[in-house]
């Protein structure tokens, strides 16, 4: 005989993301996705200003255009 128990499991999920650049709401369709943006985490080494720390931001498609943009030496486009 078999006796069963009920748990209950806590999930968190992203409700909104801000972008850090402009401070925009990444928007989601009528489905509740939202559009693509990017992450980025890093945790700074030694030999650096941020020695130690840990950086997480988020960066919309906007500002993540206009900021490559800016770059001085262009990177390879890949398609997986």
């Amino acid at each position: 005989m078999k006796k069963y128990k009920t748990i209950v499991i806590k999930k968190t999920e992203v409700d909104s993301v801000i972008c850090n650049c402009c401070g925009r709401e990444i928007n989601k369709d009528q489905y509740g996705l939202m559009e693509d943006y990017i992450t980025i985490k890093k945790t700074w080494g030694y030999n650096s200003a941020f020695d130690g720390q840990s950086h997480e931001l988020d960066v919309c498609n906007d500002c993540y255009e206009k900021w490559i943009k800016s770059f001085k030496h262009k990177f390879s486009l890949k398609d997986d």
